[in-house]
């Protein structure tokens, strides 16, 4: 799909024009068993997203195509009210950050993102630079020491690849758009050190959108993920990667948001996965999980992973998940301060199959099993695992499942601390917690 302008929105920030762009994403959640069968676009829409610097005390003005008759901006704890009247909509913002705006529900939602001035990194004189414009780059591969730079109103068509380097980055306020690409991700890392990738906007991947592989030390700071349709395309996947940060960002994907996967391709380059950060990101996805462990874990331990401040306006099965289905033991992993809004649960089809949607809605599901993905026949375990203040305040609420293998594949020792549902704090006699036979020490408080 190419990128272009809409003609039907008009957003200003304090009197100054804001390029609105269009993005295909999922209409209804719709999947089906991959064949080499792609996803038709009678399943998808256009919604819109702009981007623009954040300006203290600046008002924001978006005029509508047509009347506004009942208008949410989410995250709803960002605590933005608009002022709205017939066609158009204001309000003022306290800080830069990512948030959606919808008119009545969740469809054709109009997505935007209110940058910092400055990047963190300044441009390198020999950056490979994409400047105002449209660039067809097709495969860009990475150096070790080089800067990609994709400046503000340039839309490059394309993805990046970087292998076996170091100290490299990946910076700007422009678009990268893989609409154009066929196969592969929009950004592929293979055994990179030192990675860092802020500011961009990555849409329309052909699958799995940004994925480090074996990687170490990779940070990804206010990216925008958006325009995500065809089928597994997931947003951020760790790969038997460590160090990695995801900070200040923005993902809606249409499959996992953010996902800690161990496959066994990589087993040999990398063992373990360990000291992975995720916070203050704004996460929607129209299929799968928001935060997904699994389902491949083919790794000897996964561990010390922190989901710290987000925000989840929509999301669809379970928002915060671990499908252990390998070996790896799982261990001592934080959720902190998440809020979790509303799940969509219209026309959900698998095939041509209606979907019983009933349990979907779940704020966390930790489960060792082997799955249609397990990557070989041994089983882990899940230990350590600390949920505070978590508050699932959308209408629809289906709990906690807690779900061992067997004696020797446990889930042990979960701590639950200020856990609310629809407002209401949940104890620990709650049916909305609900746990098998090979379950352990689960402390609710």
């Amino acid at each position: 799909m190419i990128d272009k302008p809409s003609g039907e929105w008009k957003i200003e920030v304090d009197g100054t024009p804001v390029t609105v762009h269009q993005a295909r994403v999922s209409k209804y959640p719709h999947n089906q068993a991959f064949e080499g069968y792609q996803r038709p676009v009678s399943q998808t829409e256009i919604a819109h997203f702009a981007c623009f610097d954040y300006k203290k005390g600046a008002m924001v003005r978006i005029t509508s195509p047509k009347n506004v008759n009942e208008c949410k901006i989410r995250p709803t704890e960002f605590g933005i009210v608009p002022v709205v009247k017939e066609n158009t909509i204001e309000f003022t913002l306290s800080g830069p950050c990512q948030f959606v705006v919808e008119f009545g529900d969740h469809h054709e939602a109009l997505h935007l993102f209110a940058n910092p001035k400055k990047l963190t990194v300044e441009r390198s004189a020999d950056a490979r630079y994409f400047g105002p414009g449209t660039h067809e780059a097709g495969l860009i591969t990475m150096r070790s020491n080089e800067m990609v730079y994709i400046d503000e109103g340039a839309i490059v068509y394309g993805a990046i690849e970087s292998e076996n380097t170091s100290n490299i980055k990946i910076v700007g306020k422009g678009i990268l758009d893989s609409s154009h690409m066929n196969s592969g991700h929009s950004i592929s890392l293979k055994g990179v050190s030192n990675a860092h990738i802020e500011g961009i906007v990555v849409k329309d991947p052909a699958h799995w959108a940004v994925v480090p592989y074996y990687c170490n030390g990779i940070t990804f700071d206010n990216v925008k993920l958006v325009g995500f349709w065809r089928y597994n395309a997931d947003g951020i996947d760790i790969v038997n990667s460590s160090d990695v940060t995801i900070k200040n960002s923005f993902v809606r994907a249409f499959d996992d948001c953010i996902a800690i996967k161990g496959q066994k391709a990589c087993y040999d380059k990398q063992k373990v996965i360990e000291n992975i950060k995720v916070d203050n990101c704004v996460l929607w996805n129209d299929w799968g999980k928001i935060i997904e462990f699994g389902a491949e874990t083919v790794v000897d331990v996964i561990r010390d992973v922190t989901i710290s401040n987000c925000y989840i306006p929509r999301f669809t099965m379970v928002a915060l998940d671990m499908q252990n289905g390998d070996r790896a033991r799982i261990e001592n992993v934080h959720f902190n301060n998440i809020s979790i809004e509303e799940p969509i649960t219209e026309n959900a089809t698998l095939k041509d199959e209606p979907l019983d949607t009933g349990s979907w809605g779940r704020t966390v599901n930790l489960e060792i099993t082997g799955t249609p993905w397990s990557q070989d026949n041994i089983r882990g375990s899940i230990n350590n695992v600390y949920f505070e203040n978590i508050r699932h305040i959308g209408s629809v609420c289906t709990g906690i499942a807690l779900m061992g293998y067997s004696e020797e594949h446990k889930v042990s020792n979960i701590h639950i601390k200020d856990y609310y549902a629809k407002g209401t704090k949940v104890t620990g006699t709650s049916n909305l917690i609900r746990k098998n036979n090979y379950v352990t020490n689960v402390t609710v408080e």
